[in-house]
């Protein structure tokens, strides 16, 4: 059971999340997902990590670790091979008060 970090890098001229993994992120069954704020990413602090569409793969979670603004989730452990999610990165850019969101993908490996 491994831990899948996302970096946010920054935000593209459309007003999309720039992620480590190109907002497609494979995971195991059992395995850790977080989402880390890089420095000078633009990205204030994320307020929350919701369900879309799809098979929800997450057991527990996600939501924010401790004070930081860092976010971690669980991918079910009995969650079937396959198993494919749209979730929404809901978001505030330095200096806004404006939640805005981005709509990454995670699948889980057959």
């Amino acid at each position: 059971m491994a831990n899948r970090p996302i970096s946010i890098k920054g935000i593209d001229n459309q007003g999309n999340l720039i992620l480590s993994d190109n907002g497609k992120t494979n995971v195991d069954p059992g395995d850790t997902v977080t989402w880390l704020i890089k420095p000078k990413s633009g990205v204030a602090e994320i307020t929350g990590v919701v369900y879309g569409s799809g098979v929800n793969v997450f057991g527990s979670g996600p939501s924010r670790v401790g004070n930081s603004n860092n976010w971690r989730g669980t991918v079910d452990p009995k969650i079937p091979r396959g198993s494919e999610e749209k979730y929404d990165i809901n978001f505030k850019r330095n200096g806004s008060n404006t939640v805005e969101i981005h709509d990454p993908k995670i699948m889980v490996n057959t």
